[in-house]
């Protein structure tokens, strides 16, 4: 009896210290259950700065985003982001995918109401800290990041925040590498071309002579492609530029960044124009102006397609 007594004793303790450490276990999983929680909670915890200088504070990864630039709506679905994209603009018409989104008017006569209606979590948008667009949106108590990129750099480390406010920084790592390689490639191949002996560019907008300059993205496209921009005297990201001004200046190349025919017609027109250089020698082209004119993922596609344009025995390009 005593031998039995002593046995159901052993195993009455035995259980015991079993049932404590399974108690032990229990509260421990349900404590890292809570930290997790926690930590998931503050996941989508990110304050960033962002083109126009402000600061914006994100409380949880976004799931709903309106873009109010095609650059802008590239950039999120080359992060596979197309799923929570729910509004672009009128003139997002890349990827193709974008035909299927709800359109949001645009940068300059945007649907306000239409945007609201969507309870979009973030907003891509163009423009300052002052612009009617950025103002507009957050009369409204919306969350604006703006993305204004002027150089090829630029392009990637927006590219960079936005892969940070929505939680997939290691695509975003990736594209960026990209977008800043291609152009390396580029200037790698023309490294042992003196900067006076690159050829001039006149980046022509319209028939009235627009063109860009320093502080324009597509001026740094240029340099970046081994050109010399002819209107980097003006010292303005857009500007009109004189008749006497591209006669004295007799470019190299002239690029026309639009498709319409008309454009280039009434460009022929001008009094000296079938004297200058580039229009003598034929090397005056139309580009896709959705692939040169925007500054996003594709940007470094840009650069390829201009450097081939300047350089045809390098790059195989030219028309």
């Amino acid at each position: 009896m005593k031998l039995l007594a002593a046995m159901t004793t052993g195993r009455g303790r035995e259980q015991g210290r079993a049932a404590r450490a399974a108690m032990a276990l229990i509260i421990i999983m349900a404590l890292l259950a809570g930290l997790a929680l926690f930590s998931g909670c503050g996941l989508g915890q990110v304050t960033v700065t962002d083109d126009a200088g402000r600061q914006v504070a994100l409380d949880h990864t976004p799931r709903k985003i309106v873009s109010m630039a095609p650059s802008n709506t590239e950039i999120l679905f080359a992060l596979g982001l197309g799923e929570r994209v729910v509004g672009v603009t009128n003139y997002c018409n890349y990827p193709p995918e974008t035909a299927g989104v709800a359109k949001m008017g645009d940068a300059w006569a945007p649907d306000y109401e239409k945007i609201v209606s969507l309870q979009p979590d973030l907003v891509l948008a163009v423009g300052t800290a002052a612009s009617e667009l950025v103002k507009g949106l957050e009369g409204y108590g919306l969350k604006v990041l703006v993305l204004q990129a002027d150089t090829v750099a630029k392009v990637a480390a927006d590219v960079e925040l936005v892969g940070r406010v929505t939680g997939v920084e290691k695509a975003a790592k990736r594209l960026a590498a990209d977008v800043l390689a291609r152009p390396a490639a580029v200037e790698q191949k023309m490294s042992g071309i003196p900067s006076a002996d690159r050829p001039s560019v006149f980046w022509v907008l319209d028939n009235s002579l627009w063109t860009v300059g320093p502080g324009s993205f597509v001026h740094d496209v240029i340099l970046q492609a081994g050109g010399r921009n002819v209107a980097e005297s003006t010292g303005q990201a857009y500007s009109q530029f004189s008749l006497e001004g591209l006669l004295e200046a007799d470019p190299d190349v002239i690029i026309i960044p639009v498709l319409d025919p008309s454009v280039p017609a009434a460009l022929a027109g001008l009094p000296g124009w079938a004297g200058l250089t580039a229009v003598k020698n034929g090397r005056v082209y139309q580009v896709d102006p959705d692939v040169v004119s925007r500054p996003g993922p594709r940007i470094a596609e840009a650069v390829e397609e201009v450097a081939a344009l300047l350089y045809p025995n390098l790059f195989g390009g030219g028309q």
